[in-house]
Formats: structure tokens, sequence, C-alpha cells
């Protein structure tokens, strides 16, 4: 594969993910909170944020395990909709593991490591 079909591969998967991440986010988040979903999951399950996020991402990751072990890779709509899932799971326990409750600021950064979005949370 040569660089530019690379690269174009790597901006057909960040795509509009960043931005459909804060989007659903916004969705989910409670009393602006964007973590809400991975505090409460952690609460009904009994573990913290982070494993609650872990266990949710688990379904995409076995999604792909199942492309990966049928070396099945036709449905490509699909497959890029499990690795953006995924990778937006992971931008997630960044933000998690990095969450105080004295900077309840999150960015987020495309592949290049300029932020795209920034939320911020004065509650």
């Amino acid at each position: 594969m040569n660089p530019d079909r690379f690269k174009e591969l790597l901006e057909e998967l960040d795509g509009n993910s960043v931005q459909t991440l804060a989007e659903k986010n916004a969705r989910y988040a409670q009393n602006g909170d964007c973590l809400h979903n991975f505090r409460s999951g952690a609460e009904v399950a009994g573990c913290t944020p982070a494993q609650a996020c872990w266990g949710y991402m688990t379904k995409h990751l076995v999604a792909l395990r199942d492309k990966v072990e049928k070396n099945d890779f036709s449905d490509r709509e699909d497959f890029l909709e499990k690795c953006q899932d995924t990778i937006n799971y992971v931008r997630f326990l960044w933000c998690i593991g990095n969450d105080t409750h004295n900077d309840k600021t999150m960015t987020i950064y495309d592949l290049d490591g300029k932020p795209v979005v920034t939320i911020n949370d004065d509650n």
C-alpha cells in the first residue's frame, strides 16, 4: 500500500467520527456530564466507569474479531462503523482516565493532534 492510499484510508476512518461522537454524546449526557452513561453503567454493574466503557466497547471488538476470524471485510460500511465505534470508545476511555472533578473540560483531537471539539461542563 502506498503512502497516499494509507493516508486516504486513515482519513476515511476518521471521517466524521469525532463530530458524530460529540453529537451522540450530547444526547446521552445528562446535567452536563459527558460521561454520565459510563458513571451510571458503572453503578448498575458495580464497577468503575472505565470498566463499564470497556464492557460497552467489547461488543464492537467481538464484531471486529468475527470479521477477522472469517477474513470477511466485504461489508465495508459495517466494517467502517465497527472500527469507528471502537475508536470512539477508546476516546471515551481516554476522557474517563483524565477526568477529574476540578477539570470538567473535554477536548477531542483528530488524527493530526488538532483539537476538533471542546466540551465544557460548568456544573
